[in-house]
């Protein structure tokens, strides 16, 4: 195409100069020069016969993410279909405009729904033409957007093999280190990029993320305050409090976090690290709010769901566990971790209310066939084995709480077993004891405490674990001591063992005086006789009192017997 006679511009000012094909115009976009895109793409609109020119300029426009600038690429985009409905370029340039558009919206419907035309409309163009970078751009964003990082790598290095721009290069390395943070393929990728371009500063960005999570946090600083201030938007400010969390210095890794989510309250990683953050700090209801937060971004991100429903039920949020769960079950039915996760919420919830929820059996029959089943395959030699397996056990150690008489010493084993695995894993053993704690097995608890306590790193909150078990120890022993102060007022006594064992459900005093109450007022023998068997199980074998206990235990039974034949 032959070019223009140019008019001579005016004194001070710089007009562009028409590029001479669309190949120049791509030269600019490919380099990330998106305004000067813009004008060369306007300049060849008119003699657009393909329609490039339109799908290059709805690209340009809205790779400036200026809300007036993506509004004004999708009005492009809707004339350049009408006439170049079949060219690829155009279909992959609309699948891009719909991803941008996907982060404007409030909505996850309708962000989601922004995400599914972006990922239909780029395998369409890739049907159509399968060297279309922009539209293997577009599938690994999405698929990034949905926190699907090793399903972006297929795309993206698909893009970055065709183009071997710093763009292409950055977005891989970025998914490759959501995968893996110490990734060398995407530390060297990052180098290349920044060889085209020293100041392509999303590569700065991603080497400072590479660097921090090889320990190298003042390179990784260093790097990152090299970007200009203009330049430093909500993911260069997760990275930096990234960067301050591993240094120790929780009050500024929560103000970047913070500061991420008010320049783009629609990135969830930020909300991610909060939740991370304040759980191994102890502030479990905050921690469960961040993780809403951030699923509200990302409703079908099924990790995070089960993150959030470990926590919820760490707390003793048992609803919360419950929707999560059944949330995740709904999608996957299947799942062990999560049928696992469901059933010892009930577990839980059948010790306080003293029965088992509606679908409990059948629940216990799917865990049987499924856990068994993935045996058998050979699953739970794969990768987070270790962690189903505790699952399994933990769930166990629960059912037996639950029973009726409740089995004390196996589930104490079992949680022990469960903690002496984990007894160098320091945040591991504050869940665990927590966990403990609020299925009210203190002796349990007390063993993850204990060994917390040795670890310097959460040695405070292991002894305020220590501290609240202590309390609820010298509750019990007092609520104890009324109960069998008031013996003349069997109404009053029964209460104050019961409130006892509120504070401490292994108790044994209190199991004690219930059953020798029931056992002098002849009124129900049943309960003397369950008393009598809690009792054993919760006492030490030492303990004076048991030879006492399984004396009057068959004579009991001996009672039982006989009223019943009557």
């Amino acid at each position: 195409m032959e070019s223009e006679t140019e008019e001579e511009p005016e004194i001070g000012t710089t007009k562009p100069k028409k590029p001479q094909s669309i190949v120049e115009a791509d030269e600019m976009l490919l380099k990330n020069k998106f305004e000067a895109a813009e004008e060369a793409y306007r300049s060849l609109i008119s003699e657009d016969e393909t329609g490039d020119a339109y799908a290059g300029l709805a690209v340009a426009l809205a790779k400036q993410n200026w809300p007036k600038k993506v509004l004004e690429a999708e009005k492009i985009m809707k004339k350049g279909r009408e006439q170049f409905s079949d060219n690829p370029n155009m279909i992959a340039a609309a699948g891009y405009v719909a991803y941008v558009h996907s982060k404007t919206v409030a909505s996850p419907a309708r962000r989601d729904s922004y995400l599914e035309a972006a990922e239909n409309l780029s395998k369409r163009a890739v049907r159509l033409s399968p060297d279309t970078v922009i539209a293997q751009h577009t599938l690994g964003l999405v698929r990034l957007a949905m926190d699907d990082a090793e399903g972006a790598i297929s795309p993206l290095r698909k893009a970055a093999n065709m183009a071997q721009d710093a763009y292409s290069n950055t977005l891989l390395a970025e998914a490759m280190l959501k995968v893996d943070p110490r990734d060398e393929d995407a530390k060297g990728l990052i180098d290349e990029a920044l060889a085209q371009d020293k100041n392509y500063h999303a590569a700065r960005l991603q080497k400072a993320f590479y660097l921090t999570n090889k320990g190298k946090h003042e390179e990784a600083f260093t790097e990152l305050h090299s970007i200009p201030r203009d330049q430093r938007g909500s993911d260069w400010q997760k990275v930096q409090g990234d960067i301050y969390r591993v240094q120790g210095d929780g009050p500024s890794a929560l103000a970047s976090w913070k500061e991420a989510n008010r320049l783009d309250p629609r990135n969830p990683e930020p909300y991610k690290n909060l939740g991370k953050y304040y759980d191994g700090r102890g502030d479990g209801e905050l921690a469960i709010a961040e993780y809403h937060n951030a699923l509200e971004i990302l409703p079908n991100d099924l990790k995070l769901r089960a993150e959030l429903a470990d926590l919820a039920l760490r707390q003793d949020k048992l609803d919360v566990a419950e929707t999560e769960f059944r949330t995740i079950l709904n999608l996957k039915e299947s799942d062990p971790a999560s049928l696992l996760g469901l059933a010892r919420v009930m577990f839980r919830k059948a010790r306080k209310e003293g029965q088992y929820p509606t679908g409990y059996a059948e629940l216990m029959d799917k865990i049987s066939s499924i856990v068994t089943e993935q045996t058998v395959q050979g699953q739970l030699i794969k990768k987070g084995a270790k962690n189903l397996n505790d699952k399994i056990q933990l769930s166990e150690a629960e059912k037996a709480l639950a029973e009726s008489p409740p089995r004390f010493r196996e589930a104490r084993q079992l949680f022990s077993q469960v903690i002496t695995n984990h007894k160098e894993e320091p945040y591991e053993l504050l869940s665990l004891g927590e966990q403990a704690f609020n299925d009210g097995d203190l002796k349990s608890a007390e063993e993850a405490y204990g060994y917390a306590k040795e670890i310097n790193e959460v040695s405070p909150r292991a002894e305020q674990g220590i501290s609240k078990i202590t309390n609820q120890r010298n509750e019990a022993k007092r609520h104890t001591e009324l109960g069998n102060a008031t013996w003349k007022l069997p109404e009053v006594a029964i209460d104050h063992y019961k409130q006892a064992l509120i504070h401490d459900p292994q108790h044994p005093d209190a199991y004690y005086g219930l059953y020798k109450l029931y056992f002098r007022l002849k009124k129900d023998d049943n309960k003397a006789v369950d008393y009598a068997h809690t009792f054993l199980e919760a006492s030490d074998d030492n303990d004076p009192l048991r030879k006492e206990v399984e004396d009057d235990l068959s004579r009991l039974k001996k009672r039982v017997q006989k009223e019943n034949s009557k």
